[in-house]
C-alpha cells in the first residue's frame, strides 16, 4: 500500500489559466459598472483617480499572466496562492476608497475564499484567510469615507463591528465547511483512481495469453516459409552432404519452434474451470501465503470441515482477487501472532471472517470504516485503530461484485478486529 500513497501524493490539483483569467475580468467588469452606478444613479462621490489606478493595476496585472502561461495550462499552487493573493489586496484597495467596512460590496471578500478553500491546499488556504482577515481588520478603522449630496452617510462603530464579525464568521464557516466537503470529494476520487489503476494493471497481467496467441500466429507464416525453403533445399543434388545435415538441424529447430508457438497460442476455453476458476481453500490458502513473510501464523477453518465448502470453484475476478488480499495483507499487519479465516455458508452466500489477534478498531473509527485515509490503526500507536486506503480499496472493489463487507470488533473478553465478508451466489456459481 506504501506504492499506492505515493500515488496518492502525485496527483494534482490547479485552476486552469484561462478560468482565472476570465474570472479577473468579470471582476474588472463588474467593479467599472458598479462604481458608474453609485456615482451617476446614486449621487455619491468617488476618488475616481485612486478607483482608476486600482481597476488599472487588475488589468494590467491580468495581461501580465497571458505571455507567462498558456490560457488550458493549469496554474502550481504557488502562482495560484499569489494571483489570488494579489486579487485580495486590489479588493481591499478599491473597498478602502469607497467607504471600508459600510461599503456593503465589501461581501465579495468571500469570493476569492471561495476558490481557494474548493482549489487549494490547507497550507494555502490558510495564509490567503489570514491575508483577508488582517485586510477587513484594517478597512474597519481605516478608508475613504463616502461622500453625498443627498443623504447622512455616518455609520455607527456598532455596524461597523457587526460587520467585520459577520465577515469573519462566514469566512471560518466557509473554511470549515466547504472545505472539508471539497477535501472529503478530492480524497475519494484520488483513492477511485489508485483502485482503477490497480485493476486496470491487473487486468493487463490477465490478458497476456490473448498477446502470446497473437504473436503465435503472426509467427507462425515466417516460420512456415523458412521450413518449405529448408525442405526444398534438402532435396537438391546440388548441395553438399554437410549443408543438407545443417538443413535438416535447421529444419527441427523450427518444427520445435512451431510446436512452442502452437502451446502459446492455444487460448484456454471460457468454460474451463481449471483456468477461469478456483477453488475456495486453495484461493484461500493462496492469499495467506502472502503473509506468511511476515512471520503471522495463519488458519483456515470450514464450518463442520465440509468438504464441499472446500471445493467450491469461485470465478478469478481481478476485483475478488485484490480485494481479499488487501484485506487480509491487512489483517497480518496488525496481527499480534495470528490471523483466522473462518468459512461457512448461509443460503446463497459464503460467510468469510478474517480474524486477527490484535487490538481492534477503536470505536471512533468503526463508524468510519470505509472512508478513504481512514487508518489511525498503525502498530507505532497505543489505541489500536483502524484500516485505511487499503480498506477503502478493497471495499470498493469488492462492492463491484454486490460483495458486501463489515468491520467489527470481537466481543471482550477477546481482543482483536473481525471483518465479515459475504460473496453471493452469482459470483461463485
Amino acid at each position: 500500500m506504501e506504492n499506492v500513497e505515493k500515488e496518492i501524493s502525485s496527483l494534482g490539483l490547479g485552476i486552469r489559466a484561462k478560468t482565472l483569467i476570465n474570472l479577473r475580468w468579470i471582476a474588472v467588469l463588474g467593479q467599472t459598472i458598479t462604481c458608474l452606478v453609485v456615482e451617476y444613479f446614486f449621487g455619491f462621490q468617488l476618488p475616481w483617480l485612486e478607483i482608476l489606478l486600482t481597476v488599472l493595476a487588475l488589468i494590467i496585472s491580468n495581461i501580465a499572466l497571458y505571455p507567462r502561461y498558456s490560457t488550458n495550462n493549469r496554474l502550481s499552487e504557488t502562482a495560484t496562492t499569489v494571483v489570488i493573493a494579489a486579487d485580495i489586496l486590489q479588493l481591499a484597495l478599491l473597498i478602502f476608497f469607497t467607504g471600508g467596512l459600510s461599503n456593503p460590496f465589501v461581501v465579495l471578500f468571500i469570493t476569492p475564499i471561495a476558490i481557494t478553500v474548493t482549489s487549494l491546499p490547507i497550507r494555502s488556504t490558510s495564509i490567503l484567510i489570514f491575508l483577508t482577515i488582517i485586510f477587513i481588520t484594517i478597512l474597519g478603522s481605516f478608508n475613504y469615507p463616502l461622500e453625498s449630496n443627498m443623504l447622512d452617510l455616518s455609520v455607527p462603530p456598532i455596524f461597523i463591528l457587526g460587520m467585520w464579525v459577520s465577515l469573519f464568521v462566514t469566512i471560518l464557516f466557509l473554511t470549515f465547511y466547504a472545505g472539508g466537503l471539497t477535501d472529503e470529494s478530492r480524497k475519494i476520487s484520488a483513492a477511485l483512481k489508485v483502485a482503477e489503476n490497480l485493476l486496470v494493471k491487473e487486468k493487463n497481467l490477465s490478458s497476456l495469453d490473448g498477446l502470446a496467441a497473437a504473436a503465435a500466429h503472426h509467427l507462425g507464416t515466417p516460420l512456415g516459409t523458412i521450413s518449405l525453403i529448408a525442405n526444398e533445399l534438402k532435396n537438391d543434388e546440388s548441395i553438399n552432404e554437410n549443408a543438407k545435415k545443417d538443413l535438416m538441424i535447421l529444419s527441427e529447430e523450427v518444427d520445435k519452434c512451431k510446436k512452442i508457438l502452437g502451446s502459446l497460442g492455444e487460448k484456454p476455453s471460457s468454460d474451463d474451470d481449471l483456468i477461469t476458476k478456483i477453488e475456495l481453500q486453495a484461493l484461500l490458502e493462496e492469499l495467506c501465503e502472502l503473509i506468511k513473510v511476515k512471520e503471522i501464523k495463519f488458519s483456515i477453518n470450514f464450518n463442520d470441515n465440509d468438504p464441499g465448502m472446500k471445493e467450491i470453484l469461485l470465478r478469478r475476478r481481478s476485483e475478488l482477487l485484490l480485494g481479499l488480499s488487501n484485506i487480509i495483507e491487512n489483517a497480518a499487519d496488525f496481527a499480534s501472532t495470528t490471523v483466522e479465516l473462518n468459512v461457512s455458508k448461509s443460503g446463497k452466500f459464503i460467510n468469510l471472517e478474517i480474524n486477527d489477534d490484535g487490538k481492534g478498531f477503536s470505536n471512533s473509527i468503526l463508524s468510519r470504516i470505509g472512508d478513504p485515509y481512514v487508518s489511525s490503526r498503525s502498530k507505532s500507536s497505543n489505541n489500536g485503530d483502524g484500516l485505511g486506503l487499503g480498506f477503502f480499496i478493497s471495499k470498493t472493489l469488492l462492492e463491484r461484485l454486490n460483495i458486501s463487507v463489515q468491520a467489527y470488533n470481537k466481543v471482550h473478553p477477546e481482543y482483536g478486529a473481525v471483518v465479515l465478508i459475504k460473496i453471493p451466489y452469482d459470483v461463485y456459481s
